[in-house]
């Protein structure tokens, strides 16, 4: 598969080169040229990555050759569809050209892979907003504003004056940012930080295995009272729950004495 995209974008320099004109305005002499000229000996080589083509692209582009900056920028594309940069780059040099539609379509590819870009989030705003596209441009700028507060200021980015939306732009970037602000976050103590970097943490104490339960001994059965040599007669229940011994057996009659 890697071979396959290698072979593709080396096509695609091929066909490139075959109609360049810039080559014969390149001068060793001049840095910039010079850079033009090793990447370009990288690229027919095919041993150039990715971003070597996206850098060639842009160099080309400064020296005046859009379309072969296109070229080489679509064939660093072909080799990483993930080069986030390369799809940014493109997006900047079809919209010098006036090609905004196109443009939208390598801005939305780059804020695919890097969310945040809020760079690429302002130019694609841009450009919907040049396609007619009101609402979504409006969306975009707010979004970019968010990620980067300093492209609203005309100061230091001028690209605001092009701008018709700027009004409801920077509303609506207000409006939404109001919605989630609160008050400074407590500062924290630098010097409490650092004691805590300098600090080794501690080791937890190991656990101590429980000590088994101490199991008293059974205790012996008791044993049984002494039975007496007479057992005691039953006693007797008196009213109120009282107990009596029984009543000692009556004495026998005493004998009548015989007469005489």
């Amino acid at each position: 598969m890697r071979r396959a995209m290698v072979g593709a974008a080396v096509l695609i320099l091929a066909t490139a080169a075959s109609g360049s004109v810039f080559e014969r305005y390149l001068s060793p002499d001049r840095p910039a040229d010079r850079a033009i000229m090793n990447y370009l000996a990288l690229a027919k080589s095919g041993r150039a990555s990715s971003m070597d083509l996206a850098n060639l692209g842009v160099l080309i582009f400064e020296k005046g050759f859009p379309g072969d900056a296109e070229d080489y920028l679509k064939a660093a594309l072909k080799l990483d569809k993930h080069n986030y940069e390369a799809a940014y780059r493109l997006g900047l040099v079809l919209q010098r050209q006036g090609r905004d539609r196109e443009a939208v379509r390598y801005y939305t590819m780059t804020l695919k892979q890097r969310r945040g870009y809020a760079q690429a989030r302002f130019m694609l705003a841009m450009a919907e907003e040049r396609c007619g596209r009101r609402e979504a441009a409006i969306r975009d700028y707010a979004k970019a504003y968010r990620y980067a507060p300093q492209l609203a200021d005309p100061k230091k980015n001028p690209l605001v004056y092009d701008s018709h939306l700027q009004t409801e732009a920077v509303l609506r970037h207000y409006q939404e940012s109001a919605g989630t602000s609160t008050l400074p976050v407590t500062e924290i103590d630098p010097a409490e930080v650092r004691r805590m970097m300098e600090a080794r943490p501690q080791e937890a104490p190991a656990l101590q295995p429980a000590a088994a339960p101490v199991v008293a001994p059974a205790a012996a059965p008791a044993a049984p009272p002494p039975s007496p040599a007479h057992p005691a007669p039953p006693a007797h229940v008196l009213p109120g729950g009282l107990t009596a011994a029984p009543p000692r057996p009556a004495a026998p009659p005493p004998a009548p004495t015989p007469t005489r």
